[in-house]
């Protein structure tokens, strides 16, 4: 490549006089920007991968402020990009055909993509496809990613950008690839971003600064929030606290109106999550797909009868304020068992919940639900759950041949391609977040359970953060 490309970094435009390469990309440095650059200015069209749907929405936001023409890019999930091309061509990728989303095994769709690359199969198809490739938050990266990657960067021009510090994903029995032993070495690394572009946009450089000057610190566990800016606050807290103790503890100073609070808490407690949102008048981060989703789909499966009416309310009580689950079910109980002896008449969401128990459509289900959401004093707590399970319901009403686990994946993707829609007050886990930024953060006691997890949550307040810990200064 000739010349240099304007408001590139340095480091990048260093990086593009070779077919691969690396840079090491601290959280607020503009390593979104840059991949956004790259993908308008570079000749051609670019895949741009990442692993999360946060990240891809968040691409794909800066993609549309820089006004990149749609036919440029093509934003994915690694997940996602590579089920396709290994489902498409199934005799090169070795992928089963009895493969499903239910198993979880995303490890061998992965392997199944990169054996259909290494085989040779498509790569005329690539090579018309895509120009290159740009993959973001590469230390979340697995072997199994990594040798995807490597597959692909043998057929066209390749670059990485990823943070050791911000390596919080874990994919089981596929460990994550060792940036300075093995990431690097495909990829030579072109250097590393030093700027704190996102706190110096809103105004607070001293943020941004003291992030970055303290990731020697942060990379060997240490951290103190002693000796820090006015920006950052410690509120001494237990360990472990109930919701209803951290509501209180749940406010940013100086937030103003159109000002975004996320709330992070525990990575593993959905349940949670969703109690401290209702407490605080907030709405949660979900994951696509995610446990209660699946547990609940296994349910409708699994139950007939009251049993089925269970699952349904114990879904709207969780995912629903002022859903009244216990009396609801009490109700049921009464219309099924006792109709003559109730003084109140049904309402529509009781009739709704009682004909679960007689009728084992999913359409009862369904309107079960749209009930519930329409009663007056009702709110959604959990909207991502919630509207992606009555999406997966009507998919299958209006699609009496689709197995309720296929709609569910189409949803999913429908839910991918658009994106998801954060509230200005959000509950959600590092996890969840990753990739995005608001402009205040609390972090509560059970969010964070390593060095990793701390620096991601730290990092994605652009104006104030508050830290919720048993002590001001600690090593982990």
């Amino acid at each position: 490549m000739t010349g240099f490309l304007p408001m590139l970094e340095p480091i990048v435009q260093q990086m593009l006089l070779v077919p691969r390469g690396a840079v090491e990309a601290p959280a607020g440095t503009g390593k979104t920007e840059q991949i956004t650059l790259l993908a308008g200015q570079l000749p051609g069209r670019w895949l741009i991968l990442t692993h999360t749907v946060a990240g891809v929405e968040a691409i794909r936001r800066r993609l549309r402020k820089r006004q990149v023409a749609d036919e440029k890019t093509q934003v994915d999930t690694i997940a996602a990009w590579s089920y396709r091309w290994a489902r498409a061509f199934p005799v090169n990728s070795g992928l089963a055909t009895s493969w499903t989303t239910r198993s979880r095994d995303w490890t061998a769709v992965l392997n199944a993509a990169a054996s259909l690359v290494e085989s040779g199969a498509v790569e005329s198809v690539l090579k018309a496809s895509f120009d290159g490739i740009l993959v973001d938050e590469y230390q979340d990266c697995s072997v199994s990613h990594h040798r995807l990657v490597k597959a692909l960067s043998q057929i066209m021009r390749c670059y990485v950008f990823g943070d050791p510090l911000q390596a919080i994903f874990g994919f089981g029995n596929d460990p994550l690839v060792d940036w300075e032993s093995e990431t690097v070495k495909a990829f030579p690394l072109a250097g590393s971003f030093s700027t704190g572009h996102r706190w110096n946009h809103v105004g607070d450089p001293g943020l941004g600064a003291w992030l970055i000057a303290q990731r020697t610190n942060f990379r060997a566990g240490h951290f103190d929030f002693v000796n820090s800016p006015n920006s950052v606050t410690w509120v001494q807290s237990a360990e472990e606290r109930e919701p209803r103790d951290l509501k209180d503890d749940c406010f940013a100073k100086g937030m103003k109106h159109g000002h975004t609070l996320s709330v992070l808490h525990s990575s593993v407690n959905e349940a949670g999550r969703a109690e401290l949102a209702k407490f605080i008048g907030a709405t949660t981060v979900e994951p696509i797909g995610g446990r209660a989703e699946r547990n609940f789909y296994d349910a409708l499966r699994r139950l007939t009868g009251t049993s089925r009416v269970g699952a349904v309310l114990e879904l709207a009580g969780s995912g629903f304020a002022g859903a009244n689950a216990a009396e609801k079910r009490r109700r049921v109980d009464s219309i099924l068992n006792n109709p003559s002896r109730m003084r109140v008449p049904p309402n529509a969401a009781e009739l709704a919940l009682s004909a679960i128990a007689q009728d084992t459509s999913l359409h009862a289900v369904l309107d079960a639900l749209n009930s519930i959401a329409q009663e007056s004093g009702v709110t959604l707590v959990r909207p991502e759950l919630i509207n992606g399970v009555r999406a997966t319901l009507r998919h299958c009403v209006e699609n009496p041949e689709i197995e309720l686990e296929d709609a569910s994946w189409h949803v999913a993707n429908m839910r991918r391609e658009k994106g998801r829609i954060i509230r200005n007050r959000s509950v959600g886990s590092t996890l969840l977040v990753k990739g995005l930024e608001f402009d205040h953060v609390v972090i509560t006691p059970e969010a964070c359970t390593s060095r990793y997890h701390w620096y991601v949550a730290l990092t994605r307040a652009a104006k104030s953060v508050k830290i919720l810990s048993p002590k001001s200064v600690f090593n982990v």
